[in-house]
């Protein structure tokens, strides 16, 4: 059934997270070279246990993460410059830490002690921990930085080479207001085309396809310019304009169809959008958990709903579902500002996505602000 609340801005609010999660990078390699006499070994059984190498590195295993009692060995590592996407390397701030390769089935704590006269301003929102697996495969984990103290804090999965890391994939945040999405006439669907046993056949429903996805791996969302950011001036009073959104990945894929009149009547799909939000507030670094799903239908797989169109530059999906972090919410209407943009020979379709950010005040009330993601879809 059709919901009777107004339509809603397709919209999510980010709530303050630690949540620490991992994304995988396979453009580069940790050249690194143990230093010698700079290490520690510990016995850890399935009770867990810590190593560290004080004052600047320890490693806290919880119980049960490892299969059996492991040797754990720490070693501080002389870092050789190297290139890559996943991040810049801050100096004196990478270790061996093995068995490498070993996976851990809770998650253990590294704590990096990063000297701050070795980061360079502007990028302390960027810091996060890179780990080389055994695969080759460099992952980068979220991670929290007290800029008092210089110490980084992080959950990891696995053991192997560590080192911190300025992410150059996170997308910053542009000046001045949004672009005008300014709508537009939809393509029309492409003509059935012949397969080879005959019968004239069309993807899925026949209709205008337009998908996006991106994820941390190689820079996607970085460099394909498939997300773009904005902040309201609630937001940068709040936080100033040093904003950072970290990880992003964009799962997206909306078809068109039933058309009439040259105007479609449905549609079908979802759009995903999820990242890290990232600030530098005084002398510390705040995060926003960004992770928001929104489906076609009354449930949270994709089921074909009705579109219409608003003063010739919103769109109107009925029926849908939407999942933010552990809420659901279903059977509403949600409008999104859209337009066209073409890029060779290919067309665009831009969606505005608004994500809320509430900021308590000395009075204990509540000032709202907004963060605005466009995010292109290619057809």
């Amino acid at each position: 059934m059709r919901n009777d609340c107004p339509p809603k801005p397709l919209a999510v609010a980010a709530a303050l997270s630690l949540l620490l999660v991992g994304c995988q990078q396979f453009d580069q390699q940790l050249p690194f070279e143990l230093a010698p006499g700079e290490g520690a070994t510990s016995q850890i059984g399935l009770a867990g246990g810590t190593v560290s190498l004080p004052p600047s590195f320890s490693l806290e295993i919880p119980a049960n993460a490892l299969p059996s009692p492991t040797t754990v060995a720490v070693g501080r590592l002389i870092m050789q410059p190297f290139p890559g996407d996943a991040g810049l390397p801050v100096p004196g701030s990478a270790y061996e830490v093995g068995p490498v390769g070993t996976t851990l089935s809770r998650s253990a704590v590294v704590r990096i002690r990063v000297d701050p006269a070795l980061i360079e301003a502007g990028t302390e929102a960027r810091l996060s921990l890179a780990v080389l697996g055994d695969d080759s495969v460099v992952t980068t984990y979220r991670s929290t930085l007290d800029l008092t103290n210089g110490m980084l804090v992080a959950e990891v999965d696995e053991l192997g080479p560590m080192a911190v890391v300025v992410q150059l994939d996170a997308i910053a945040l542009l000046a001045g207001v949004p672009d005008s999405l300014l709508g537009g006439f939809f393509p029309l669907p492409p003509a059935p085309v012949p397969s080879p046993a005959g019968p004239a056949t069309a993807p899925s429903h026949g209709g205008v396809l337009f998908t996006g996805a991106c994820a941390p791996r190689q820079r996607q969302c970085f460099s394909s310019g498939m997300i773009r950011l904005w902040a309201d001036d609630v937001v940068t009073k709040h936080v100033g304009e040093d904003l950072f959104l970290a990880d992003g990945r964009v799962e997206a894929s909306l078809e068109f169809f039933d058309f009439v009149g040259g105007v479609p009547q449905a549609v079908v799909g979802e759009v995903k959008l999820a990242g890290d939000l990232r600030v530098k507030l005084k002398r510390t670094i705040a995060r926003y958990d960004l992770a928001e799903a929104s489906t076609t239908g009354a449930t949270t797989d994709p089921l074909p709903t009705t579109v219409r169109f608003e003063s010739g530059k919103v769109m109107v999906f009925g029926l849908t579902t939407s999942v933010s972090g552990p809420i659901v919410e279903s059977n509403y209407d949600y409008a999104a500002n859209y337009g066209f943009e073409g890029i060779g020979t290919s067309e665009m379709l831009v969606l505005r996505i608004e994500t809320g950010l509430e900021f308590e005040l000395a009075d204990r009330t509540y000032e709202r602000g907004m963060i605005v993601t466009h995010l292109r879809l290619r057809r």
